[in-house]
């Protein structure tokens, strides 16, 4: 009859709207679980990147700390190094220049360069004999010594300094060099100081410095430089500020470039040299405890024998 057949083809759409129903429940719950996922999965990527960013900003402070530490901690003589390393090439920038020529002149004034006359100047003759208490130098010059500046241009520094009556005076720049000094010509003859047992200088001034006074017994330039060191500061300083230092010759260290020479003796026989420096540098690359660089000035009373 019309109703049963009616009855079954409803019952068929009616399941097929379920199945459909179905379908599309299950299609919608998939792609609510996969944009889930997806999210979860980008929340996720987003929590593990702040987590990373945070253990790298972690990191960082701990770099930022543990550096500010190390360089708290560093020793206090390394730190005023590099202030001082810092400091030296920025004075190094604005020292004078070397003056080749100036180091050329004094080179030549004491010999160094050879000179063509010299064939004819023959030999120096023998030592003049001096006894105990005779004077060396004064203002008045006795033994017609002449001095010159030997000054660090030698060795391309740009200190410079002068010897006019009996004050010495200059300038050390320590950025290049470190030292100024007088010495006199190779004596001829020489001077047989084999009778005395030592020098006594006598200055006045020197702004408390440590000074050196040298002696040579050869007419090689660069000899051997027999050193004593002396104070230009006193315990009790005389009326007239005259400050006096007497040196045997047994106290003078024999010295090149301002390293000690083992196994030497100052020969008494042939005095060949004096000398009066200032320098940086004590002996052996030791630093000189009382020196000042830049402008010094030194009274040269007297030198004599004892």
């Amino acid at each position: 009859s019309p109703t049963s057949t009616t009855l079954p083809l409803h019952l068929a759409i009616g399941k097929r709207s379920a199945a459909m129903a179905r379908v599309k429940l299950q299609s919608s719950m998939v792609t609510r679980s996969q944009h889930l996922l997806r999210r979860n999965i980008f929340a996720a990527l987003v929590f593990a990147a702040g987590v990373v960013l945070c253990k790298l900003c972690e990191a960082s402070l701990g770099w930022a700390f543990a550096g500010a530490a190390a360089s708290a901690e560093l020793p206090l003589r390394a730190q005023t190094d590099r202030s001082r390393a810092l400091t030296a090439r920025a004075a190094e920038k604005t020292r004078p220049p070397w003056d080749g020529m100036r180091a050329l002149r004094t080179a030549a004034f004491f010999g160094a360069v050879p000179n063509p006359l010299d064939v004819f100047r023959g030999d120096p003759g023998a030592a003049v004999r001096v006894g105990p208490g005779e004077v060396l130098w004064s203002p008045e010059n006795p033994k017609q010594l002449v001095w010159g500046s030997l000054d660090d241009v030698v060795m391309g520094g740009a200190s410079r300094s002068a010897f006019r009556g009996k004050t010495w005076k200059g300038t050390i720049v320590v950025e290049g060099g470190g030292f100024a000094g007088i010495r006199t010509q190779p004596l001829r003859p020489a001077l047989d100081v084999s009778q005395c047992k030592g020098l006594r200088v006598r200055v006045k001034g020197g702004d408390g410095q440590r000074f050196k006074l040298i002696i040579r017994d050869s007419y090689d330039w660069n000899g051997i430089a027999w050193s004593y060191e002396f104070d230009t500061r006193s315990v009790l300083p005389s009326l007239d500020g005259v400050v006096e230092a007497s040196a045997s010759f047994t106290d003078f260290v024999p010295t090149k470039f301002a390293r000690r020479v083992e196994n030497q003796r100052f020969d008494v026989r042939q005095l060949t040299a004096i000398q009066i420096t200032l320098s940086k540098f004590g002996y052996d690359g030791d630093l000189n405890p009382y020196f000042k660089g830049g402008d010094f000035s030194l009274e040269l009373e007297s030198i004599t024998t004892f």
